[in-house]
This record gives C-alpha cells, sequence and structure tokens, in this order.
C-alpha cells in the first residue's frame, strides 16, 4: 500500500508542475503552460490576414467604359418648311474615340423605326459599288472636312443635294475641329455643284 501511495503522489505531483503548479499550490516558474498563451485572438489574426491582400483588388466599376453622345442630322418631313436643306437632330451614343466617322455612318444608316414614324428620313443612298473599300474616306486638317464618297450618290434633283449636303455638313459641324466641309463624288466633284466647276474645291 505504501508503494502504490507514493506512486500515487509522485504522478500528482508530476500532473501540478506540468499545470505549473506546485504541490503547495504555488506558480512554478519555467513550467510548461496551456498552449492557449500562443493562439493569436480572431481581430488580429483578421489584420495579419488584410496585410498579405494585393494593394489593388479589381472590381466590377474599376473600369469604367465612357459613352460619349453625338448628334446626328436627318432632313424632317413633317415639318412644314420651304427649305429643302431643313434638318434635325438625333442623338447616337458609342464608345468609339473617331467620332467625326461614326457620326456619318448613323447618318448613312438613316434614322430608327421610330424616329421614322417621327417624319425623319435617310438622306444618303448608295449605288454600285465601292471604289476604295468602304462607304466613303473623311479627313480633318485645318478646320476643313472633306468627306469623299466611294459610292454613287443617286440624285433627283436640288431637293436630293440639298438633304444630302445639309445633313452632312450639320453632322460634322457640330465637332469644334470642323468649321468648313467639302463632300466629293465617287468622281472627285463637288456634291451638287451644278456649274460643273467645283467651286467647293476653292473655297475656304
Amino acid at each position: 500500500m505504501s508503494i502504490i501511495r507514493k506512486s500515487t503522489l509522485l504522478s500528482f505531483g508530476l500532473l501540478m508542475t506540468l499545470c505549473g503548479v506546485s504541490t503547495d499550490g504555488k506558480f512554478v516558474a519555467g513550467a510548461v503552460t496551456s498552449n492557449q498563451s500562443t493562439i493569436k485572438p480572431q481581430s488580429e489574426i483578421l489584420k495579419e490576414s488584410a496585410k498579405t491582400k494585393p494593394a489593388f483588388q479589381e472590381t466590377s466599376d474599376a473600369v469604367k467604359v465612357t459613352q460619349n453622345r453625338v448628334k446626328v442630322f436627318f432632313p424632317n418631313y413633317s415639318r412644314n418648311t420651304t427649305d429643302l436643306g431643313h434638318v434635325e437632330p438625333v442623338l447616337r451614343t458609342t464608345q468609339r474615340r473617331d467620332l467625326s466617322r461614326f457620326a456619318i455612318e448613323q447618318l448613312i444608316v438613316g434614322p430608327t423605326s421610330n424616329e421614322t414614324r417621327m417624319g425623319f428620313i435617310k438622306p444618303i443612298q448608295f449605288r454600285g459599288s465601292s471604289n476604295c473599300g468602304s462607304d466613303f474616306t473623311l479627313s480633318i486638317s485645318s478646320g476643313v472636312a472633306r468627306i469623299k464618297f466611294c459610292k454613287i450618290i443617286p440624285s433627283a434633283g436640288i431637293g436630293d443635294d440639298a438633304r444630302v449636303t445639309s445633313s452632312i455638313k450639320a453632322t460634322l459641324k457640330q465637332f469644334s475641329t470642323v468649321k468648313s466641309v467639302i463632300i466629293l463624288t465617287k468622281e472627285g466633284d463637288c456634291l451638287g455643284d451644278m456649274s460643273g466647276e467645283n467651286l467647293c474645291l476653292r473655297r475656304r
């Protein structure tokens, strides 16, 4: 019995020492303690985790797309006017940067179905094939916009020419870089010039 009792006391003493308490209830310096002291609070863990994240995180609005609005001028038959060159603007939006070319392309496409019901008409019609690979070429230099069509534009006379000319000039002159407009046919002649002298090429 004495041997068992001594063994039990030794085991209990060892256990108390491991827990950091002596057999008389005092704290034992250097004793093995619970590993709770090595566990960090959750708030500290979150802070350290945040530090490891990349400095920039892409979000859905990180890249914003710029929408540009331009005016496209169409003739409108609903207006009671004797002005053959009367045109009115409608709005178009695009992400493109070449706004002047985009505006002319929209002029060629024509009004939407809703705009057609409002009296807007398509001023430009084409016939035949292109001699430049597209519908037109466009350049702007020193305030002068020069547009040359690469397909034939049929015309029934002064009225058709006035509608085409007014639509193009009003559409291009909305841009601050354009002060005057030269409009050329597929053959390189001034559109609507009945004189045959290509007067538009002489004016600046």
